[in-house]
């Protein structure tokens, strides 16, 4: 019979120690408790904008549209800026002209090749030629004009890129502030819960005793409930909105920033609007309403464009060339200078086409810079209005949160006394739960309105950075 060992300790020595040592110290490791890590810093305004203006996938694309437009600008310097370009070939022939002509060019005629039977059947010959060639528009007026229509038009593309930006910085400061109300939402339903289900036990104890009937139990069971399902709700809406705020900051993978627990208080939002609010700010400073006044002139330029194409074009040209046998720029070079004018009197009626498209693109781009200004000058009343009625909400709000905790107070009291039932305690703490919730979707909607207001009126949304908590 065989017997195996499983187990056996001996006392080490100095290697079997050191041994020891090295297997059981990564265990010890292991064990150990890790060291606390900093709390990560909540994530603020300022944080979501910044994110917002570098990352954002709206400014982004508005951006590299407004690069696009500056590449059409540089493209019209084609036809202002001088030409260079080197030509170099090769070829072998037996036409008797371009037999005759490669030779002049590499300049080695003789009198025997004026014999008529080599002219007439000249032996092949080859020809490596090379050519330095710089052409300048000295006049061109549809180059000159088409520069200043796409210096507007890219002008006009970078304003709709600033708007895109504080659209995108409005949406994302909505989405932010909406996350933390889903947030503070999710923890005033789980204090209410809490209060609830201390209820209904409390409520089970009398019954056991005596004091209430099961239905006051029962009651109040459907009321926590109902709680339950709210908090449900607000738990799905509070990961949807920080989803949100992920997505408008550019990086949807990450939605493990930490939120505020509150939005600011409604003292500090009242003390923000005062002296004088909004602080300037008018029509003419918005981005929307300057991009389409400035495409409505690049509109205008195009149309002279069109019309300049009744005038002539004149450019010059220098040419220094080079011939011989097997070499690209050797030999003696022959250079030409010249002065070319051109006239385009009638293109068969399209030009006509051309004059009448612009005209019309003129006058779409002119309705289009009033109607911007008009849906300007109403978004900005619907906004100071909004403003105004978001402040007033949130007065009223603020009073009837007052007003729910002292009638909770009053209830608990009466309850305590055993003069009320619990299910008018507990309408009187989903009261509470109700008004505590419009307070802060109150607060909520008039830092919307403020931050919308100022968007309106081309204003950037500093003030609301010293709201951060």
């Amino acid at each position: 019979m065989i017997k195996h060992t499983l187990f056996r300790w001996t006392r080490p020595g100095p290697t079997r120690a050191l041994r020891a040592v090295l297997l059981l110290g990564p265990l010890a490791a292991l064990g150990a408790p890790l060291p606390a890590q900093a709390p990560r810093p909540a994530l603020r305004l300022a944080d979501v904008l910044r994110a917002v203006d570098s990352d954002g996938f709206a400014p982004r694309a508005a951006r590299a549209q407004a690069h696009a437009a500056q590449a059409d600008r540089t493209a019209t310097l084609q036809g202002i800026l001088p030409g260079v370009r080197v030509e170099v070939g090769s070829a072998r022939t037996t036409d008797p002209i371009g037999v005759f002509g490669a030779k002049l060019r590499q300049r080695v005629v003789t009198q025997a090749d004026f014999d008529p039977a080599r002219l007439n059947r000249p032996d092949a010959l080859s020809l490596t030629t090379g050519a330095l060639i710089v052409e300048q528009p000295i006049f061109a007026p549809q180059a000159m004009l088409g520069r200043r229509a796409a210096g507007l038009a890219a002008d006009a593309a970078d304003a709709i890129a600033d708007h895109t930006v504080a659209r995108s910085r409005l949406d994302a400061t909505r989405a932010y502030f909406g996350a933390i109300v889903a947030t503070a939402s999710v923890a005033a339903l789980d204090s209410a819960l809490g209060a609830g289900r201390a209820h209904v036990a409390q409520a089970a104890t009398l019954e056991r005793n005596g004091v209430v009937v099961r239905s006051d139990v029962l009651l109040a069971q459907v009321r926590v409930g109902e709680l339950e399902a709210q908090r449900a709700r607000a738990a799905g809406d509070a990961m949807v909105a920080r989803l949100g705020v992920a997505v408008q900051m550019g990086a949807p993978a990450d939605t493990t920033a930490v939120l505020p627990t509150a939005l600011p208080s409604a003292e500090a939002i009242r003390a923000l609007v005062a002296d004088g609010w909004p602080h300037g700010g008018a029509v003419e400073e918005r981005a929307d309403v300057q991009a389409a006044r400035l495409g409505a002139r690049a509109a205008r330029a195009d149309v002279q464009r069109v019309n300049s194409a009744w005038l002539p074009t004149v450019g010059a040209m220098l040419r220094n060339d080079y011939a011989t046998v097997n070499q690209p720029f050797g030999g003696s070079p022959y250079w030409t200078v010249g002065i070319m004018a051109s006239w385009q009197l009638f293109r068969g009626g399209g030009d006509l086409a051309d004059r009448q498209r612009a005209a019309a693109n003129a006058r779409v781009a002119a309705s289009q810079a009033d109607g911007a200004r008009a849906m300007a000058e109403l978004e900005i009343t619907q906004t100071r209005v909004a403003r105004q009625v978001a402040l007033e909400r949130m007065r009223i709000a603020d009073r009837s949160l007052e007003q729910a905790r002292e009638a909770l107070r009053l209830v608990q009291r009466r309850y305590d006394g055993g003069l009320a039932a619990i299910t008018e305690l507990l309408d009187a703490s989903a009261a509470r739960t109700a008004a505590d919730l419009a307070s802060v979707a109150a607060r909520h909607d008039a830092l919307v309105a403020i931050a919308a207001e100022r968007i309106a009126l081309g204003l950037d949304l500093t003030p609301l950075l010293a709201l951060d908590q």
